[in-house]
């Protein structure tokens, strides 16, 4: 049972890599999907259950859902250096569900485990702090970029059947969620505050962030590799509550609210700053050399090599052991959390059709103000020296706005056995152009979907959708993160193939 669990686990952590709604996905199965997501008035769906779990009173017996979504994102970044696309890549997106009713009984019972959402891409790419110091500085290394965040969420439901025709249901989850990071990380020079010289308190980030002219480097940021390749990660707890109102025979109205999930990251990380100091120590070198009277290119050996003993002195006098090398590896700790949520719909429904209509509030603004993270006992004493401490904080700022998402979709029942289904759902973009990496591009809005399903026998029917998302590209003309994305831009565009069974016995 362990085994299967730690498996299934995996299964969804290594699909909710990218979603359509900020970081969530527009619709959970296959039939919601091809339908623009709408779920909070659907009266006999078992994927309810992620969505408003007072809906599931409504349906009799049991019923299982077995669903497969096939995501193919498509991205491309711009900069000075780069116009580079994404590596292309096929996510698998699964959601599972089961409900049990009986009529003779006003509580419903389900359990469901679903790919919630996340976001991530993977680059090469070139930076202007990453170049070939050895053999020509003019040359540059290549970088990955690489980010992955993924949660998914077990969610055992209760519902209760107040009247016949209104429910109340809860649905308390556990969230397991990892997150992977690699990538350049730039900083302003002030977060060096390891003290250079304690006779007047002058720090490394004074001596990197001064100007050349005033004897300093000259930074206006310092860039370290940050590395959460191998993953933290989290478990939390959150929870659903929703309600369900049967009108009439035709029209449900239903809404619910869901929880913020708290998600505290563990893991493993190291940061590397050989690029940054090997371009300091050439500006040492040439500060020393202009200090002789030449330069880089007129400097004769006997002058280089004389310049280079200076520059090691110095930097031993100031704790920098140059055999310690420039790379550390740390304990991480990250706060996030999952956004809170409002969402209400309703639907329409008759022998011959079903339309529904939903509106959703999704509160980014609060999970996703800044990445905090702590990096705790450095192994690395230059990096001590240099940052101060061997405990770290730092931040990557967000500034994500909330999101209103907006679904419209039905179905048309061209025969008994067949159904044919379409939507459209917009989610205003959520991601200020300031903050926007190529690393968490959520930025489209647009969502057309169709599909249709088929009845094959009295216990058996097979859905099917598709999600067309077009390209949203965002330029960005001052970016608060890192100077290489100044002037740069992120799009991103999709398809979503939805498979799904649902069985009623």
């Amino acid at each position: 049972m362990k085994k299967m669990l730690v498996l299934l686990c995996s299964t969804f952590i290594i699909s909710a890599i990218f979603a359509t709604n900020g970081m969530n996905m527009i619709g959970y199965g296959a039939r919601s999907s091809a339908m623009g997501g709408i779920s909070f008035g659907l009266l006999d769906d078992a994927n309810s259950i992620n969505t408003n779990p007072a809906a599931i009173s409504f349906i009799n017996g049991k019923k299982f859902d077995l669903n497969l979504g096939l995501l193919l994102p498509s991205m491309t970044f711009k900069n000075s250096l780069n116009e580079e696309d994404a590596d292309a890549s096929t996510f698998p997106l699964p959601a599972i569900s089961y409900v049990q009713g009986q009529n003779s009984c006003k509580f419903t019972f389900g359990v469901g485990f679903y790919a919630q959402g996340g976001m991530g891409a993977t680059y090469e790419l070139k930076h202007n702090m990453y170049r070939d110091y050895q053999n020509n500085p003019a040359d540059y290394i290549s970088q990955e970029y690489h980010s992955k965040i993924a949660y998914m969420k077990f969610s055992p439901t209760i519902s209760y059947q107040v009247t016949p025709k209104f429910s109340l249901g809860l649905s308390p989850n556990i969230g397991y969620a990892m997150l992977e990071m690699k990538m350049p990380f730039s900083m302003s020079p002030a977060a060096m505050a390891g003290v250079v010289n304690p006779q007047n308190g002058m720090t490394f980030g004074d001596m990197f962030g001064a100007p050349m002219d005033q004897g300093g480097l000259g930074y206006d940021e310092v860039t370290a590799s940050a590395d959460m390749g191998d993953g933290v990660t989290a478990t939390g707890f959150g929870g659903k509550f929703g309600a369900m109102f049967k009108v009439n025979e035709n029209l449900s109205i239903g809404g619910s609210y869901t929880m913020s999930a708290g998600l505290d990251f563990e893991g493993d990380a190291s940061m590397d700053m050989t690029s940054m100091f090997g371009d300091a120590y050439l500006r040492m070198l040439g500060g020393a050399l202009a200090q002789m009277g030449t330069d880089m290119q007129n400097a004769t050996p006997e002058q280089m090599e004389q310049a280079q003993t200076g520059v090691n002195t110095n930097l031993t006098n100031m704790g920098i052991d140059m055999s310690l090398g420039m790379q550390a590896d740390f304990d991480a700790e990250i706060e996030f959390s999952w956004p809170q949520e409002i969402g209400l719909g309703a639907v329409y429904q008759n022998e011959k059709f079903l339309i529904g209509f939903d509106v959703n509030w999704i509160n980014w603004k609060d999970s996703m103000e800044s990445f905090k993270m702590d990096f705790n006992n450095g192994t690395n004493d230059n990096i001590t020296k240099m940052m101060g401490s061997e405990n770290l904080k730092m931040e990557m700022p967000m500034n994500w706005d909330d999101q209103i998402v907006i679904a419209i979709g039905g179905e048309f029942y061209a025969t008994e056995k067949l159904a044919l289904r379409a939507g459209y759902n917009f989610a205003s973009n959520p991601v200020p152009a300031e903050t926007i990496i190529p690393l968490f591009p959520a930025v489209v809005e647009h969502h057309i979907t169709f599909g249709a399903g088929y009845q094959i026998n009295q216990m058996l029917a097979f859905n099917f959708g598709y999600e067309y998302i077009p390209e949203v590209e965002v330029e960005v003309e001052n970016s608060i993160i890192a100077n290489e994305y100044d002037g740069s831009s992120s799009s991103l565009s999709e398809n979503v193939i939805h498979m799904g069974l649902s069985l009623d016995f």
